[in-house]
């Protein structure tokens, strides 16, 4: 079995790697990092092992993220040959103006529809072997999931047929410690969360809660960005 690195110093070595083929999950509150620690996977691999990956943006548009990512020293003009940003963004304006105008809305695909045709049409022009989605709140809002058990079962194990390894962010709010249908249905689940520590102090946590496959750490770990890589140190 591949296992393969998040590029996150000191935590491969306890959670020991992401199985090749896994639809994993990143959750956690906003300003934890999420897309940066995806698109650092994707960064990290192509960068230094020449693997191909497709960073999948349903919201914040292409420019804004290429100038997030670096401003933390992922430039992604580094490794354009390998990581592709898709801003979808754009195609989902662009149906949402055709549902306005249309005179039947049984004119317009479904969206869930015209994304997995763009996957599948993508992993055939460029072979991804990583995928990333960001994120999976704004998928299900403008996919109008009417059975959300139902339709992420079937979006998941859609995912699997793809034959790539993928990563899902998932916006949950600070207090949340409820169940969601997604964590039964992903392989993989990394929390990140914003934990305060005293009265001023606040810092980035991250743990694996779950690895299909893996006998990994479930521990807690400090998660740091510094000189240009994350780093992680154990909470005591």
């Amino acid at each position: 079995m591949r296992l393969l690195k998040l590029y996150v110093e000191g935590f491969d070595e306890e959670v020991l790697g992401v199985p090749e083929g896994h639809v994993v999950l990143i959750a956690g509150p906003p300003g934890t990092m999420k897309s940066s620690i995806a698109y650092n996977i994707l960064y990290n691999h192509a960068k230094n092992d020449g693997v191909r990956g497709l960073y999948v943006t349903l919201e914040q548009d292409r420019k804004s993220l290429e100038t997030q990512m670096s401003g933390l020293g992922l430039d992604p003009n580094q490794v354009s040959d390998k990581v592709s940003i898709q801003d979808f963004s754009r195609i989902r304006r662009g149906i949402q103006e055709l549902e306005e105008k249309a005179d039947s809305l049984e004119e317009i695909p479904p969206w869930m529809d015209v994304l997995k045709k763009h996957l599948l049409d993508l992993k055939g022009e460029m072979d991804y072997e990583l995928l990333v989605i960001d994120s999976l709140a704004v998928l299900e809002t403008i996919a109008d999931m009417r059975d959300r058990r139902t339709d992420m079962f079937h979006f998941f194990g859609w995912l699997k047929t793809l034959g790539v390894t993928t990563f899902i962010i998932s916006e949950i709010s600070p207090n949340m410690d409820i169940v969601q249908d997604e964590d039964y249905l992903a392989d993989g689940i990394f929390y990140v969360t914003m934990d305060r520590i005293g009265d001023t102090d606040v810092f980035r946590r991250i743990r694996c809660a779950k690895m299909r496959g893996v006998n990994h750490d479930t521990g807690f770990f400090t998660l740091e960005f510094k000189n240009g890589r994350f780093q992680v140190s154990r909470v005591i």
